[in-house]
């Protein structure tokens, strides 16, 4: 295991840190590190830990209200409070025949390790020509792309398809590979302009524009919602053009 004093991080863009660490037959580890996230981590495992402490001091009181409990019912009352938490792991409790209650007990070698931990991730590779950075970035890419294979059939409200001939799978992966293209284009032009907007937030905010039909006499025709500020606003940046209230006229 690594010690503590051997993770010196480099500093690294977007609040990321990192260290490389040599394993073995060339295989390479890049220990990242975001200071960020570890704050937020250490920060919810505290909350979590003091709604379970003060769960656990309300239920000894309650337990000593009783004449005579059992020990199983005292076991079933303690773990029906841990096994609600996922930071369950981190307590453990001695049964006290004498007094028919409990004592909660914190790992503290169990909390310091997982405070080490917080906001880490590793990468290993056998890559040899590529720096720690390259890699670092290399894996975002690849993060990114699964998240768009996840998300963009979301943003285009396609149903999942189950196809058998080939033509039709590469027909739908091209779909969403476009879709994906499409997101990073818009991603990439509003953040040039210093609009604070991802391309999946882009596309959800154009599913509250619609389009309608309105009888006008005899003739009917098809109409578009008002486009919002925000709205309006991405479509300038992207250099569109806003739609025409009236589209068409329906026959």
């Amino acid at each position: 295991m690594l010690s503590k004093e051997s993770l010196i991080y480099c500093r690294l863009k977007d609040n990321l840190e990192y260290r490389e660490v040599a394993g073995k037959e060339g295989l390479r580890f890049i220990v990242c590190r975001n200071p960020e996230i570890a704050r937020q981590q250490r920060k919810d495992r505290n909350e979590n830990m003091q709604d379970i402490e003060k769960a656990l001091d309300e239920l000894k009181t309650k337990i000593d209200s009783y004449k005579h409990p059992s020990l199983k019912r005292v076991v079933k009352l303690v773990e029906g409070v841990l096994t609600r938490s996922k930071d369950r792991r981190l307590y453990e409790y001695k049964l006290n025949e004498k007094k028919r209650n409990f004592e909660i007990l914190r790992k503290d070698e169990q909390i310091r390790l997982e405070n080490e931990l917080d906001g880490v991730f590793i990468l290993r590779t056998y890559e040899k020509n590529l720096s720690p950075e390259e890699i670092i970035d290399a894996y975002k890419d690849l993060a990114d792309v699964e998240r768009a294979f996840r998300n963009m059939k979301t943003s285009l409200d396609l149903r999942p398809f189950f196809h058998r001939k080939e033509e039709r799978v590469r027909a739908h992966v091209f779909i969403c590979v476009l879709a994906f293209v499409l997101e990073k284009v818009a991603e990439k032009m509003i953040r040039d302009r210093d609009v604070k907007f991802t391309g999946e937030k882009v596309f959800s905010l154009f599913k509250q524009m619609g389009a309608a039909v309105m009888k006008v006499g005899e003739e009917l025709y098809a109409y578009t919602s008002e486009p919002t500020y925000t709205q309006r606003r991405i479509l300038k940046t992207l250099k569109i053009q806003l739609p025409p209230r009236v589209i068409m006229k329906v026959k």
